[in-house]
């Protein structure tokens, strides 16, 4: 029985499987998959230790707590920490985009901006502060400044603008490499939750896409004077200290 069992689950899964390549070629050379029309995207947040300050309002609970309690040679797993427990960035950030086409019909990226999703409230606990410039800071092609009045991603030669990003037709067909862009985004005057909305045209329709961090929005809080006291980590020794 236990033979006969085997055997026929093995020819149940052949018919599966057929059934499915069959399903699979049809829709491959007659339309798109249900499911996978328009963009996919996938975000990370990140920063340049070496030209970027990556700096952290937490809240006084937070901050208090002892189970990350300023961890040797994890500075940024304390940061991340805070963030988990309510704290906020603040100043600035990076975020690296990738968008991928699963259509048939190519895609056209028309425009980039963040949308504002809520105020927040500016976290009342101390500053953490972990980077910054090391004899140099990097210039970034495509910048985002969220107190700007469209808050609208804009493309940079240096220091001279070129237009609003993109500036170049951005094509995305099937089975492209896919398109990767960094953004550098500075915070307004308040803190913000938000998300990165991509607009694109499919054929003779206009779309919008919300990229948002691993599921949740993005936050930034306004920047912090780098002489206001803070916690500084030192990315060598990999400990904290208040100045």
């Amino acid at each position: 029985m236990t033979a006969l069992a085997s055997l026929t689950g093995i020819v149940v899964s052949a018919v599966v499987a057929a059934i499915l390549t069959v399903y699979f070629e049809i829709w491959t050379t007659s339309g798109d998959a249900p499911g996978t029309r328009g963009l996919s995207a996938q975000s990370e947040t990140w920063w340049d230790v070496e030209r970027d300050a990556r700096v952290v309002r937490a809240t006084s609970t937070e901050a208090d707590r002892t189970a990350w309690s300023f961890r040797q040679a994890d500075a940024w797993g304390d940061m991340d920490a805070m963030v988990a427990g309510g704290g906020l960035h603040a100043g600035g950030l990076r975020v690296r985009v990738t968008l991928m086409n699963f259509s048939k019909a190519p895609a056209v990226i028309t425009s980039v901006r963040a949308k504002v999703l809520r105020e927040r409230a500016i976290p009342a606990g101390p500053v953490f502060r972990c980077g910054g410039p090391q004899g140099g800071v990097a210039v970034s092609r495509i910048r985002m400044n969220l107190g700007s009045a469209d808050r609208a991603a804009v493309e940079y030669d240096e220091e001279k603008v070129l237009g609003q990003y993109p500036t170049q037709q951005i094509q995305l067909s099937k089975q492209d490499e896919p398109a990767i862009f960094d953004i550098e985004i500075r915070a307004g005057r308040v803190a913000y939750d938000f998300a990165i909305e991509v607009r694109y045209t499919q054929g003779r329709h206009k779309e919008t896409m919300l990229v948002d961090d691993s599921g949740k929005p993005f936050t930034l809080a306004p920047d912090v004077d780098e002489r206001a006291p803070a916690y500084r980590c030192s990315v060598n020794e990999g400990v904290w200290t208040r100045s």
